[in-house]
């Protein structure tokens, strides 16, 4: 097999219009789940009388080069009604409604959105606005969408395959994340195996399944899914890039995504980072794959049906114009110089990089990055899983005598107020994981905290609600280790209290 221009631009520049329509449907799709889980605290983190104001974040940043349209909407009628007009956006990407045009909107939206709450951002967060970044430079509307049938009526239908540096940033992105995150599980909890074992004790994380098995399940289980996870981080880059092999290689990719992050799923809440990693998998369906299930169908169906006429590719038809190879060229230059600031930060951020191959970034370049977020640290759990847990627990008194935690009513599946120790599987979402561990450090952040605890009677509507005095708890312990029964080095501090 010759190595040349053609063959590099075939096995990493080319992909099928069908692959990039069922990626645009999924990420679509995830948008819109993304948003519901947001809507459904949207209260609590969105609104003025929330835990993150506005005149707070305007006063108090939490980090530079952000910028979020959600700061400039702060009635609570206006964030619902920003609500509505990102689901229209996202709406229209599923629909491959002005798909370039949709495309650039929720790449927007969603800063908008992770921006607006940024301490409670999750890698599941930076994942997801790589994958908007990158996909930005490609036609996602090409094939299943309203763009496609209106220029396939029009006789200028799309045509197949794409070729474009934007596939190859796709592909690079996706194999850095597995990379890095392979090379840094160095740890003693990755080299014994227990990692998962661990993950599994997280109580803040840890799913309904993930708790029924470690009750259930022994030890040398949890070391197969932690040997066994290891190894397909570690092979994934190479399935991915490999020009050999194809489409097998690629298909062993998607099947090792698939189990490594379903698996991670059923274990752990990490927020969106295993749905969007499913969502880079959807890159790797090959046109041998779409000809298979093609013929498939055809075999089975009359040859008018829709569904086979969807799978078809349309004929070969003209050129580019002139005028779109000028848009074409300014498109590679911004790609272009969003890789070279993203390739610099994956040198800054990874701790394997020798220092001395570590760039001071120009200011530019920061910027690009944290407004952006193409974060490129890539260290999951790394060098070992966490060993150790924490929780918050709110001693809250009404005026009528009664102790009640505000906080945990809605965050967990425990709201007793006099709990000093973390009680098994708290079931919170990614928002409160990561909020309560952030904010004891953020004491600017405080005072919207108190006053969102003082404000409970107002959300129940009961004045015998009203809190007079609090106490809030950081609770940490160290889980049990493999063989033993109960967690250690229980601790129960008080980081905030206030009485009115």
């Amino acid at each position: 097999m010759r190595i040349d221009k053609s063959f590099l631009r075939d096995r990493f520049l080319t992909i099928d219009i069908r692959t990039l329509g069922l990626a645009r449907i999924y990420i679509a799709l995830l948008l819109l789940f993304d948003l519901a889980k947001r809507a459904s605290e949207m209260s609590v983190w969105f609104f003025e009388s929330g835990l993150l104001p506005n005149a707070m974040l305007a006063q108090y940043p939490l980090k530079p080069f952000g910028y979020s349209l959600l700061f400039y909407v702060s009635s609570d009628d206006g964030v619902r009604v920003a609500f509505v007009l990102i689901a229209l956006v996202y709406l229209a990407l599923l629909f491959g409604v002005f798909t370039r045009v949709a495309q650039v909107l929720a790449l927007i939206c969603v800063l908008s959105l992770q921006i607006r709450v940024d301490v409670t951002a999750n890698g599941g967060d930076f994942v997801m606005c790589n994958l908007l970044v990158w996909t930005a430079f490609l036609p996602l509307g090409a094939a299943f969408s309203v763009d496609a049938w209106r220029a396939k009526s029009a006789g200028k239908p799309q045509q197949s395959p794409v070729v474009s540096w934007g596939v190859f940033v796709v592909f690079m992105q996706l194999a850095i994340i597995y990379f890095f995150n392979a090379i840094h599980k160095h740890g003693e909890t990755w080299l014994d195996g227990s990692a998962v074992y661990w993950l599994a004790h997280q109580e803040r994380i840890v799913t309904g399944l993930g708790y029924w098995m470690r009750e259930h399940l022994p030890f040398w289980v949890f070391q197969g899914f932690t040997y066994t996870s290891l190894v397909i981080e570690w092979l994934l880059p190479f399935l991915i890039l490999s020009p050999w092999g194809r489409p097998w290689t690629r298909r062993a990719a998607i099947a090792g995504i698939w189990a490594l992050h379903l698996g991670i799923a059923a274990i752990a809440n990490v927020g969106l980072f295993s749905l969007v990693m499913l969502a880079y998998s959807m890159f790797l369906v090959s046109p041998e794959d779409w000809e298979w299930l093609r013929d498939k169908l055809g075999s089975r169906r009359p040859d008018n049906d829709a569904v086979v006429a969807a799978l078809t590719l349309p004929p070969s038809g003209a050129t580019l114009p002139s005028k779109w190879r000028v848009i074409r060229w300014a498109s590679n230059t911004l790609l272009a110089v969003l890789v070279v600031a993203s390739t610099s930060q994956v040198l800054v951020e990874n701790w394997i990089i020798p220092p001395f191959l570590r760039p001071q970034q120009p200011k530019w370049m920061q910027a690009t990055v944290m407004s952006l977020r193409l974060n490129q640290g890539w260290k999951m759990f790394a060098a070992n899983a966490p060993r150790d847990d924490l929780w918050l627990v709110v001693d809250a008194v009404t005026v009528d005598g009664r102790h009640i935690d505000p906080v945990n009513e809605v965050a967990s599946r425990y709201a007793d107020p006099s709990l000093r120790t973390i009680p098994p599987w708290l079931g919170q979402n990614y928002y409160w994981c990561d909020y309560t561990v952030r904010i004891k450090g953020f004491g600017r952040y405080h005072g919207a905290l108190t006053d969102w605890i003082c404000r409970h009677h107002e959300r129940t509507g009961n004045p015998d609600d009203r809190i007079v005095s609090f106490r809030i708890y950081q609770v940490s312990h160290i889980p049990p280790a493999p063989w033993q029964d109960e967690p250690h080095d229980v601790k129960a501090k008080v980081i905030l209290s206030k009485r009115r």
